[in-house]
């Protein structure tokens, strides 16, 4: 691979992750009601699932992923049915004390709790098998792939994708500190159950 075409791959692969979709609407969700650590195991979860359906893309596991098109169904449709439940939880967590004890761990602070759900939310967004599939091969020819070009591209994946939601969990968790009162805080968690919901919808319909 050269370095004009891994340029090039490195910004079209952050323009998609720019854009808001579940995994961007869970972690900032997750980093508004319970801080950055958990919203970044929560992003390694995605990150694992993305460099997952990079590997079965590169395998040539696009094919099989439409052969096996109603068992990756149910998976999607069960990843779905888990944001929902988030999301309602959420909306049912109690405030939290914001001034006596700031970034204390709430029960979802457990690093593979978080882990696991990114993982989660992701085998729910399983065609994204068929989105590497489709867009890899405009930079590099499966084929012809070398283990530095397939090091390369995981890495690209787990910076850009990753840096991405890190940055998405960072400005949320800020917002945390703006809500000292109960009040506001249930008001906070009617919106990051509504994210969680929004991702559930996103992961449905796509």
């Amino acid at each position: 691979m050269t370095p004009a075409v891994f340029v090039a791959l490195a910004a079209t692969v952050a323009v998609t992750a720019v854009t808001p979709g579940p995994a961007v609407t869970a972690v900032v969700a997750r980093a508004i009601v319970d801080g950055v650590r958990p919203a970044m195991a929560l992003n390694a979860g995605i990150i694992t699932g993305d460099l997952l359906f990079f590997g079965l893309a590169a395998a040539g596991m696009a094919a099989a992923a439409k052969s096996m098109g109603e068992v990756f169904e149910v998976i999607r449709w069960i990843g779905a049915a888990y944001l929902v439940w988030q999301g309602v939880k959420l909306f049912r967590t109690p405030p939290f004390a914001v001034a006596s004890t700031p970034g204390a761990p709430t029960h979802e602070s457990h690093f593979w709790r978080n882990y696991g759900a990114g993982l989660l939310l992701m085998f729910g967004h399983v065609q994204m098998i068929l989105f590497y599939a489709a867009l890899l091969p405009g930079f590099v020819n499966f084929d012809e792939m070398s283990p530095t070009d397939f090091v390369l591209v995981g890495l690209l994946l787990v910076v850009t994708l990753g840096g991405v939601n890190a940055a998405y969990a960072l400005l949320a968790a800020r917002a945390r500190g703006f809500f000292a009162n109960e009040r506001a805080q249930r008001a906070l968690h009617r919106v990051a159950g509504s994210l969680m919901l929004l991702a559930a919808v996103l992961v449905a319909t796509r």
